[in-house]
């Protein structure tokens, strides 16, 4: 069961990367982490840190309609950033 909780939670912020990504644009801010030396293993390591702290858990709330404090929001933000990050650097299939 945890499992499954754990594939929805990190499908969920898949798609909020996602959608972060398009909402930024072109030229977004994602990809500096990568290219000032984030490198995928740096990326990895801090989103594990982040889904560690729970921030998967609070965005799925967040998504349920659940009103979230100013530091909780900007956990939010930084782990999407990281995602797309991630995402962007196609570190997911480097691995």
């Amino acid at each position: 069961m945890k499992r499954g909780i754990k594939i929805l939670n990190i499908t969920v912020c898949i798609a909020i990367g996602g959608f972060v990504a398009g909402c930024a644009g072109a030229g977004g801010g994602g990809m500096q982490l990568a290219s000032a030396g984030g490198g995928c293993a740096s990326l990895r390591k801090e989103l594990a840190s982040l889904d560690s702290r729970g921030v998967p858990s609070i965005i799925e709330a967040k998504n349920n309609g659940k009103r979230v404090s100013s530091s909780k929001q900007k956990l939010i933000n930084r782990y999407n950033s990281i995602l797309n990050s991630y995402l962007s650097a196609k570190c997911h299939a480097k691995q």
